[in-house]
């Protein structure tokens, strides 16, 4: 028993010594590829692309493709590109207006301005025309009556020859005017932010005017001496400046009244009557300091 298991044994040895160098053989030869790296990737081998003449031959028929440079929808930006949006001139007639819309009344403001200038005192006759100046600010709540046209509205300067009034109003007004003597140069001036006129055909009546509907840059507010704000002030202040020069007087000989719904002023030496209701005075030195001037 012993002599055949050692013979068995000696037999698969040297069986494993003849088997091995077969197998090294085996797993390193290309050919046989036991041990041959895949791959990472499976390549398809490519077939070559149809002509676009076959790939036209083997479509169906179909209608052309509709040319969408004429038909797509405007973007929402004026030119909406990959590089962000570009600033493109307006075309007229296809934008917005931001203004309100109105009749054209150009040709009746240029009319009205050229009226008023006939009106209007020569410089040299305003300044020194005056021992005082006030400025009176119009401010209307309540409605003008239907089918009215510019609000009338009276100044009465017959019992203060020696002052003269600028009006500061936000409204269309018709101004009729009594003074002492009646044909005295200069006594009335306009800052509007709407169109005015007067009610009598008198040379010589203005001291000059400001208003928007007749080419002004910028007119005053109306303000309220009990509340206000810097930008209100500052208009303010820049046109009581322009008006006050404009009459040759100093700031302090300035007076300011700001009268609700009025119909009328009268002014009897410095007291000034209304049928409106006050809303507020500054004058004097205070009103100076106040501006600044």
């Amino acid at each position: 028993m012993r002599n055949g298991s050692g013979h068995w044994r000696l037999g698969l040895a040297a069986l494993g010594a003849v088997a091995i160098p077969f197998a090294v053989i085996a797993a390193l030869d290309p050919r046989i590829g036991l041990l041959r790296p895949r791959p990472a990737v499976e390549t398809v081998p490519s077939r070559p692309q149809p002509s676009l003449a076959q790939e036209a031959a083997r479509a169906p028929s179909r209608p052309p493709a509709p040319d969408f440079a004429e038909t797509r929808p405007a973007p929402a930006c004026p030119v909406c590109t990959a590089a962000g949006v570009e600033a493109v001139a307006p075309i007229r007639g296809t934008l917005p207006d931001p203004d309100i819309q109105i009749p054209d009344v150009a040709a009746e403001r240029t009319a009205q301005r050229e009226r008023l200038i006939g009106w209007t005192a020569h410089p040299d006759r305003v300044s020194g025309s005056a021992a005082a100046l006030d400025l009176i600010g119009l401010v209307f709540t309540a409605p003008r009556e239907p089918g009215a046209g510019y609000r009338p509205f009276a100044l009465d300067l017959a019992g203060a020859p020696d002052r003269a009034v600028v009006l500061v109003a936000e409204q269309p007004l018709t101004i009729a005017t009594t003074t002492v003597p009646p044909d005295r140069a200069g006594a009335l001036g306009v800052e509007s932010t709407a169109a005015f006129t007067l009610a009598e055909d008198r040379p010589n009546r203005l001291a000059g005017f400001r208003a928007l509907p007749y080419g002004a840059a910028d007119v005053a507010p109306v303000l309220d001496p009990l509340r206000f704000g810097p930008d209100t002030l500052r208009g303010f202040c820049a046109a009581l400046r322009l008006w006050a020069v404009q009459f040759g007087l100093p700031a302090w000989r300035t007076r300011y009244t700001l009268i609700e719904n009025p119909t009328r002023v009268a002014l009897a030496g410095e007291v000034l009557q209304s049928d409106g209701t006050p809303r507020g005075r500054v004058s004097g030195r205070r009103l100076a300091r106040l501006c600044r001037v």
